[in-house]
């Protein structure tokens, strides 16, 4: 099999579940990768200028209090941009994740880049069989710290590694 490319493990953490309501990134996680050794990224919270719903801050533990100080995605949209140009993202559940990023260039009046997307839950649903394919349920699996996820940086990480798993049993299947 191929060596891994450079990858840029991506993931967010919102407001709520629907970016065409309005739900905004609260967390932004963009991780670097080349040969498991981590490159460069850009990890912060974001204020989305809007309350936390406290159902959702339960679930990653983000708050008002948290984010009030924070950047704007606006302020750091440029960096954004740079980041994932030319540059194949790995994301769990992309559908969910890029619908916000798109989202939030769409406020700054800025064009989303073409960019080449791999996506570990349509490679875990059409390639494997787990009874669930969330991330936590995929990590357990494989007996992975699941200990930081609902979190961007945690999940990115834990993205990347079920990436790497899965392509080394493909592999194996490729060779039996």
């Amino acid at each position: 099999m191929e060596a891994i490319p450079e990858l840029v493990a991506f993931d967010v953490e919102t407001t709520g579940l629907n970016s065409s309501e309005g739900d905004r990134i609260i967390e932004i996680a963009l991780i670097r990768l080349r040969k498991d050794s981590i490159i460069e990224k850009l990890v912060t919270l974001l204020n989305p200028e809007m309350k936390i719903p406290p159902e959702v801050s339960s679930i990653h533990g983000i708050t008002d209090e948290m984010v009030k100080d924070a950047p704007c995605f606006r302020d750091i949209a440029e960096r954004v941009l740079d980041f994932i140009k030319d540059s194949i993202l790995l994301i769990h559940n992309a559908d969910f994740d890029i619908s916000f990023l798109k989202k939030e260039f769409e406020m700054c009046g800025m064009e989303f880049p073409e960019i080449k997307i791999i996506d570990t839950l349509s490679i875990a649903r059409n390639s494997f069989g787990f009874p669930g394919n969330s991330l936590y349920r995929i990590a357990v699996h494989y007996d992975m710290d699941t200990g930081g996820l609902h979190r961007a940086e945690a999940d990115a990480m834990t993205a990347y590694k079920i990436y790497r798993r899965f392509c080394d049993e493909l592999s194996q299947e490729q060779h039996n």
